[in-house]
């Protein structure tokens, strides 16, 4: 299925205005549905109570852009997964986790990842934040979880999605913004919660001077049920050239001494390419690291991991914003 929707894309943030030309969102539904997937095993842990009880609430806790909340995740074994979840979450936050690891050694750094998240609406109505963390390191070790918020703006209702299935929006942007999406989900009955996932974010450059943001979302309940697409952007706080790769090829990089070290990054691949075949680019890992240096100092370092989505080969550049309290 295929349908056109117009929308107003508008996004302003605290760390500086930025407001989109009038877009066209195009919504693709796929053909085919899989069966909802199964529930996780690994119990939820409470998010807010955690921060709350280290006084990690930050003041984008209801709302804003900034840090929503800090808390430490104690020893995670190698390989080892927390699944967390952020409560009352306030409908215009669009939410990005970072970390400060601890416990590296001056032979193995300390490493940690986000695997997974969604929103989830609950029967009450409740809007909840859930992700998975993993220890993608070699040592057991912890880190402080990072939370932060971007304001963003409804664009769009996917409308009713069956479980499993997924649909894909487009959006006209700025250049020199990074763009986080956010979902609304709607429809939870009284005995099961609507959860959708944001599965691709990605980056398009179809002419020299027009940009656009690709937005994939599936439903990962068990009922059918729909979501308003959410965009929030921010300025840039540093960028560096990204090296041409190849079709389908991955390009990573560390991105060295992360501060402040309280803070998330927010990431984007700004494509650069030619007519008629576009660069297009989207950002598969980011890693947050801890090293011990040679004279026992510490540093955060962030690995990121760019794929080139299109058929030619072409490089960008990789943008940067810290969000922090």
């Amino acid at each position: 299925m295929r349908r056109r929707i117009r929308a107003a894309l508008l996004a302003v943030t605290t760390l500086g205005m930025v407001v989109a030309s009038a877009g066209v969102a195009q919504a693709r539904e796929s053909s085919q549905q899989t069966q909802p997937p199964q529930a996780s095993q690994q119990s939820q842990r409470d998010a807010r109570a955690a921060a709350a009880a280290s006084n990690g609430l930050g003041a984008a806790a209801k709302g804003g852009i900034g840090t929503a909340a800090t808390w430490f995740t104690g020893t995670v074994p190698v390989g080892g997964t927390q699944g967390w979840t952020w409560t009352n979450a306030p409908a215009d936050a669009a939410y990005v986790v970072g970390y400060n690891p601890a416990g590296a050694t001056t032979s193995a750094t300390c490493q940690f990842e986000t695997i997974s998240s969604k929103y989830v609406q609950l029967s009450s109505g409740e809007r909840q934040f859930h992700f998975t963390l993993k220890n993608v390191g070699s040592i057991a070790c912890g880190a402080t979880v990072q939370l932060a918020a971007v304001t963003s703006t409804s664009l769009v209702s996917t409308g009713g999605v069956s479980p499993g299935g997924t649909q894909t929006y487009l959006w006209n942007v700025p250049w020199n913004t990074i763009w986080v999406a956010g979902l609304n989900p709607n429809g939870a009955t009284s005995s099961t919660a609507c959860q959708f996932q944001v599965t691709r974010i990605w980056t398009v450059q179809p002419g020299s001077s027009l940009r656009q943001i690709w937005v994939e979302v599936k439903n990962v309940g068990a009922v059918t049920c729909q979501a308003d697409v959410r965009l929030g952007s921010t300025t840039i706080g540093s960028q560096f050239a990204m090296a041409t790769v190849g079709a389908g090829g991955t390009w990573s990089t560390t991105w060295n001494n992360a501060n402040p070290v309280t803070s998330a990054y927010v990431i984007g691949p700004s494509p650069q390419g030619s007519f008629p075949t576009y660069c297009q680019f989207e950002v598969t890992r980011v890693v947050y690291a801890q090293r011990i240096n040679a004279d026992g100092s510490s540093q955060r370092q962030i690995t990121m991991s760019f794929k080139n989505l299109s058929t030619l080969s072409c490089g960008g550049t990789a943008y940067l914003q810290a969000i922090a309290a």
